[in-house]
């Protein structure tokens, strides 16, 4: 945890009604595999179904009025009475909730007591944020950023910004107590909310997508041993805890942030070197996926997208070209072999996941080259007899990184074709290769009477004019795919009202669903629950990019996206139609 800082405990939270303001606590005493007494006990329900736990004792938060849907529920007000909590609602009214005994409405709902916490994670009690991350948000804002926005129950200082994310695993001493991180808080709409106000005022979501590249802010913990903690006591390092496969599992997930070794650094080229990690990730990864690497300088954060060119169950290997003033590969090619880097992912589709039939062409230019190795293995490992070609174009003859790899991998398949292009060859053209750029010509004899798949990876100039000489081929737009990073970029944090009053009528063409949408509808993904539907969405905010769907009209955005968007595509959680809409998928 930092042998030069002192982390400590500065305040403690518990939300007694899901999605309601919390209450500061003086101190509280933990039970074994318990969270704060009284946290999370009431829920709000719209429903007159009963809210009953599942086989596991557990209820999911999507059977409650939560506060990311509902920013009124910021307005109420909480008390505590000997035997129960006093309610003051968003417009005024008291209500009381016995702390046993049946309960009452609340005006147009209900309070629920299904005899479970209504914890997030069915077995992560605690959240835990740190104070030290916090401020690092509030700089990349260039606002102050209430920490209470994420309805933690444990507030600590001295950890170092973003060094929570080292901590799963970790067991500390708390007071009497002993607790265990597990892993870390991925974040959504309820953080745009300031606190005590109902007022959204500040895309968290969206912050941490552009700035900082992943949606996680916080850790969750359980309790080991039990006993009283107060506000100061610090946070004594105990080790590391048995692995937990069901945590490791969670770790590995596309996107939470982990930390990881480099282990081992390789010069492939004057300006390539391949960085191997220790991160048990790598098992989980598939050709064709991306890792997005997060730093920092004296400018603020960074974070950048590498392809993945190599993994194992303990490896993940990228390959990454020193740019000049690059402000990300510059700090990454001085990093010592040891050094702790944050990363997240893997990203990205599987590209082995195509039509086999086909014959596939790779056509790459510089480091675009390294998505081809991990395919080449996949194809290797799966005995494909599958035409493979790959089309390298370099600028010269010293900068080719990892083309004696691929040519190695391409000389164990059955059906391979190697085909390098020096566009300033010098007076040492390599043995074999082509002078100059393939010409359109040359790249429609690729097309395979346009039968071939084609994967294409490079600069944009590069792989604009290969897909249109395969295009013109009669290669159909489909069987193209190249790889486009997302690169970090500022958003507006602020949210807009609709441009529109409506009424206008939105259609649902997967499910044929069609309702009326006006500007008290809220999005369009709100509008589609509220029609009955359930569609994928995160975030709420438009930074995950799970709810992208392609759109037929006119939609308008109340905040600005951070997950990129395509020509005819809308982010739901946060699109309002400006006329009649179709969603399509």
């Amino acid at each position: 945890m930092g042998a030069l800082l002192t982390p400590r405990l500065e305040a403690l939270y518990r939300y007694p009604v899901k999605g309601l303001p919390g209450q500061s606590l003086p101190h509280a005493h933990l039970t074994a595999g318990q969270g704060l007494p009284l946290d999370r006990v009431f829920g709000l329900t719209e429903g007159a179904a009963p809210v009953e736990p599942d086989a596991h004792g557990w209820i999911s938060s999507e059977l409650l009025l939560r506060l990311r849907k509902h920013a009124e529920l910021g307005l109420c007000r909480l008390e505590t009475e000997p035997d129960a909590l006093l309610l003051t609602t968003a417009d005024g009214r008291k209500v009381r909730i016995p702390l046993d005994g049946p309960l009452g409405p609340v005006g147009d709902i209900r309070l629920v007591r299904p005899g479970a916490s209504l914890w997030d994670w069915s077995d992560a009690p605690l959240s835990v944020i740190n104070l030290d991350t916090v401020e690092a948000l509030a700089q990349a804002a260039g606002v102050p950023v209430d920490p209470l926005r994420f309805r933690a129950n444990l507030y600590v200082s001295g950890l170092g910004a973003w060094r929570e994310l080292d901590l799963p695993g970790a067991r500390v001493r708390l007071g009497e107590a002993e607790l265990e991180f597990t892993f870390p808080v991925e974040r959504c709409r309820a953080t745009t909310i300031r606190p005590g106000t109902g007022v959204r005022d500040l895309n968290v979501p969206a912050l941490l997508a552009s700035r900082f590249g992943h949606l996680y802010c916080g850790m969750y913990a359980r309790v080991v041993r039990g006993g009283r903690i107060d506000p100061g006591a610090p946070l004594v390092d105990r080790g590391r805890a048995p692995a937990q496969p069901r945590y490791a599992a969670r770790l590995a997930e596309p996107g939470r942030p982990r930390y990881a070794e480099l282990i081992r650094r390789t010069r492939e080229s004057p300006t390539v070197t391949t960085f191997a990690f220790h991160d048990r990730a790598g098992a989980h990864c598939r050709p064709g996926q991306h890792l997005r690497l997060h730093l920092a300088d004296e400018t603020g954060p960074l974070w950048r997208c590498y392809t993945i060119t190599g993994a194992s169950d303990t490896e993940l290997r990228i390959s990454v070209k020193r740019v000049r003033d690059g402000r990300v590969s510059g700090r990454l090619h001085a990093l010592p072999t040891g050094a702790r880097v944050l990363l997240s992912g893997p990203y990205g589709d599987d590209l082995m996941d195509s039509d086999q039939s086909r014959p596939l062409l790779m056509a790459v230019a510089g480091i675009g080259i390294t998505p081809v190795l991990p395919i080449l293995r996949a194809l290797l490992d799966a005995d494909s007899e599958r035409p493979v070609t790959v089309l390298n174009v370099v600028r010269t003859s010293t900068e080719t990184p990892l083309w004696e790899e691929a040519l190695a991998l391409l000389a164990k398949l059955p059906n391979a074709t190697a085909r390098l292009h020096v566009t300033d060859p010098g007076p040492g053209l390599p043995y074999g290769a082509h002078a100059g750029r393939p010409t359109t010509a040359e790249l429609g004899e690729l097309a395979a009477d346009g039968t071939v798949e084609a994967y294409l990876c490079g600069p944009q100039a590069f792989v604009d004019t290969v897909r249109a000489a395969l295009l013109s081929a009669g290669v159909p737009a489909d069987a193209v795919r190249d790889e486009r990073f997302l690169s970090p970029r500022p958003v507006s944090l602020d949210e807009r009202p609709p441009p529109a009053p409506g009424p206008f009528t939105v259609h649902y063409t997967a499910s044929g669903t069609r309702t009326t949408w006006t500007a008290d509808s809220g999005t369009l993904l709100d509008t589609a629950e509220s029609a009955g539907l359930r569609l994928p969405s995160a975030c709420r905010s438009g930074a995950c990019g799970t709810c992208r769907k392609r759109v037929t009209g006119t939609v308008a955005h109340l905040t600005e996206p951070a997950a990129r968007l395509e020509s005819g595509q809308a982010l739901l959680c946060c699109a309002v139609p400006v006329g009649d809409v179709e969603v399509h998928g």
